[in-house]
């Protein structure tokens, strides 16, 4: 019989297996078809989706490990995913301020 501790382990690692090869099968593939689009010529909207996705992706890590008694190890990886999020909007976010910079200074 094996314990409950071992069960939650192979879980997790079931999932980051699992969550690896549809993200190599299915999303990245998808993302490859969707910047074929006219639609990735807007500025924001790739930043916007992948935003998006990896901030759906940190909550169900974190909640995946949360469940499993791994609740600091879950608050890192999700304090960690945003901390990624923001440093990827960090160039647009220079580029308004300096558009904000000029509208401000006559």
């Amino acid at each position: 019989m094996t314990s409950p501790a071992l069960h939650r382990l192979f879980t997790i690692v079931f999932f980051f297996i699992l969550s690896s090869y549809l993200m190599m099968r299915v999303v990245l593939p998808f993302w490859q078809r969707l910047r074929t689009f006219y639609l990735f010529d807007l500025p924001y909207l790739p930043l916007i989706l992948g935003s998006s996705l990896l901030y759906l992706c940190s909550i169900i890590v974190s909640d995946l490990l949360e469940e499993n008694d791994y609740g600091s190890i879950a608050f890192i990886s999700h304090l960690a995913i945003k901390i990624w999020i923001v440093t990827l909007w960090l160039d647009k976010l220079g580029e308004l301020l300096k558009q904000w910079d000029k509208l401000l200074v006559p």
